[in-house]
């Protein structure tokens, strides 16, 4: 399955390019939410500042943020296309975009950001946000004034909102462009400030073998997360009733990285 933008030639979308794009997005989404998790470890996440984290202010404030933006609204966005793309018949993309090849001169890396990204942080997720929300953009006229889908629910059965149509919508128009609005809330409080004011954990390397087997155990624990969801979402579609802890797990082995100043690797696939 290809990448490539399916409105950039400018021709009518199908129902197949329309899900295609799906498809890439699913995988765009799952690289946003290992995105906004990182931004949020190398900020101090929750961390008080005794344990290496932020004082109270700006910087605290956007390391909630960015945290709120991985758990809530991306891993929102990420499950309601893989459901979407379930119900029409595909399978749900588990992988990770590795970039968005908007323009193959200009394609923005989707790897977790180094220290060099993390300290042009502000202009890094402005350029991410803003290509998402293009291909979002691109998508309207399948689901607006030139539907591929009908009411009717999909191969894969009925849909929470009664048809196809409905549930693709919702991904499309209602949650898709919205990535510059949430990215700009995320970082707002950092405008003004010097990296060296806000960045906390920005180490890749390890100082022992200590530290080696928690970014192991920690990359273990994404692996067993993405085997969660691998089950969730089928086929056959699971209950997903271990997705929950086994984040919780990984978020609690990242905390104790992030107090050593440590980013999670995040390489598992």
């Amino acid at each position: 399955m290809s990448s490539t933008d399916p409105a950039a030639t400018g021709t009518p979308l199908t129902q197949h390019a329309v899900l295609d794009e799906l498809e890439f997005l699913a995988t765009v989404e799952h690289a946003l939410i290992v995105e906004c998790l990182t931004v949020s470890y190398a900020l101090g996440y929750d961390l008080d500042p005794g344990e290496g984290g932020p004082a109270p202010g700006p910087a605290a404030d956007a390391a909630s943020a960015a945290s709120i933006q991985a758990q809530v609204h991306e891993m929102a966005h990420f499950r309601d296309i893989s459901n979407a793309l379930v119900a029409a018949g595909r399978t749900a993309r588990l992988d990770r975009a590795a970039r968005l090849p908007d323009d193959p001169a200009r394609a923005i890396s989707l790897d977790p950001p180094d220290l060099a990204e993390l300290r042009q942080l502000i202009t890094r997720e402005q350029a991410i946000a803003a290509a998402v929300d293009a291909r979002y953009v691109k998508l309207a006229p399948a689901v607006t004034s030139a539907p591929v889908f009908t009411d009717d629910p999909g191969p894969g059965g009925a849909t929470s909102l009664g048809g196809l149509l409905g549930d693709m919508r919702a991904v499309i128009i209602d949650h898709g462009p919205v990535h510059a609005a949430m990215f700009a809330n995320m970082i707002a409080s950092l405008s003004g400030l010097a990296p060296e004011d806000y960045l906390r954990a920005t180490r890749r390397d390890t100082a022992d073998s200590f530290e080696q087997r928690l970014l192991d155990v920690s990359d273990r624990a994404y692996g067993v997360v993405l085997g969660v969801l691998r089950d969730q979402f089928g086929p056959p579609p699971g209950p997903g009733s271990e997705a929950v802890p086994s984040m919780q797990t990984l978020d609690d082995i990242n905390r104790l990285l992030a107090q050593r100043g440590l980013l999670p690797p995040f390489t598992s696939s």
